[in-house]
């Protein structure tokens, strides 16, 4: 237990920090080898991985089972939902019409077109992430794994609060809640499918799902999960009459259910 504490506190100190450093250095502090993407929370990871090394067995289950092709579907289908379900309530609060986003084929289309490459450049760092979960969480129980959410959540107090960039206002809680509603999916799907792999999918589907169609303009994560080449996406919809941070509630709060949907599908399934 008291390895487990220690952990999350370096997690949550450790996180903030590089992601602290990337602003002040104004870079993400990542290598990009043959298109891997390598940084500095990527080799945290494996430090924490190494940590608690005698628990390693607990992770073969879930790198042998690849998943059964109708998941991996459903899995692709959830978030794309979660998108369309987001746009039906963005329009009954505020305005939102189709505009054509410079780079639309260089960055959204390829990048549709791409998410095998990109899912397999990211597979160092996602998997270290989703190693590290399974050893940390050891028994997928909701309060738990909504526990455990919510303290991977505060590793990214800094990037999700702004709070080195602005003044802190209480709507940018909103980012942090984004990041809480796709952890929490991703946990959901690792816990259903018992699939490393799948689980994988299901975090960059999420973030595909939401960056393509509403923009995002964290460097960070387009860099990472998208084209080095850019900065920011403004997305396909140009919204009005309602704040953005209104969108990542929106689109939070549609991933969380499904979340939740899963594990009590898996709960009836078990009985």
């Amino acid at each position: 237990m008291i390895k487990k504490i220690v952990s999350i506190v370096l997690l949550i100190l450790i996180y903030n920090l590089l992601f602290y450093l990337q602003y002040l250095l104004r870079t993400e502090l990542q290598l990009y080898l043959i298109g891997f993407r390598l940084n500095f929370l990527f080799v945290f990871n494996l430090i924490l991985i190494y940590y608690h090394r005698e628990k390693l067995p607990v992770i073969t289950t879930y790198l042998k089972n690849f998943g059964k092709i109708k998941n991996w579907i459903l899995i692709f289908f959830i978030p794309v939902i979660s998108s369309i379900l987001s746009i039906l309530l963005i329009i009954q609060i505020g305005t939102l019409k189709y505009r054509k986003p410079e780079f639309l084929i260089e960055f959204g289309l390829t990048a549709l077109l791409d998410i095998p490459i990109y899912y397999l450049w990211n597979l160092p760092l996602l998997l270290s992430y989703i190693v590290l979960i399974i050893l940390l969480i050891e028994k997928f129980t909701f309060p738990r794994t909504l526990l455990f959410t919510f303290v991977l959540t505060l590793s990214y107090l800094i990037p999700g609060l702004g709070i080195v960039t602005e003044k802190f206002q209480f709507l940018q809680l909103s980012n942090l809640i984004l990041v809480f509603g796709m952890i929490l999916f991703t946990i959901s799907v690792l816990r259903f499918g018992s699939s490393a792999w799948l689980s994988i999918f299901a975090a960059l589907i999420s973030i595909y799902s939401f960056v393509l169609v509403f923009g995002s303009k964290n460097s960070f994560v387009i860099n990472t999960f998208f084209a080095r080449n850019y900065k920011e996406w403004e997305g396909i919809f140009s919204i009005k009459k309602i704040e953005p941070e209104i969108i990542d509630l929106i689109y939070a709060g549609i991933i969380i259910l499904f979340a939740i949907f899963f594990f009590i599908f898996d709960r009836r399934k078990l009985q």
